[in-house]
């Protein structure tokens, strides 16, 4: 199920609902770390952490460049993650 979009220059992306909720909650604190257990309060009921790791990886698949860094969406060792924007 698709439930939002983002652009990237002229390229639209589409994000699942979880993705979505994910990229909020991480928009809502830019540049410092949520933790794993926060945000898999956002996923369905029966998520874990472990999910989180799952949806964060399919999401930096979708945003990142492509070249192996981590520009966007950072992970923080023992912190959790954090999205950096332009």
């Amino acid at each position: 199920m698709i439930s939002g979009q983002l652009r990237r220059g002229e390229v639209g992306i589409s994000l699942t609902g979880s993705e979505t909720e994910l990229l909020k909650m991480l928009a809502r604190h830019p540049s410092q770390p949520v933790t794993r257990e926060t945000l898999a309060q956002l996923l369905p009921e029966g998520s874990n952490e472990r999910s989180v790791d799952v949806q964060m990886s399919r999401l930096r698949k979708k945003i990142e460049t492509g070249d192996g860094k981590q520009t966007y969406l950072r992970t923080v060792r023992g912190a959790g993650y954090v999205l950096y924007v332009d």
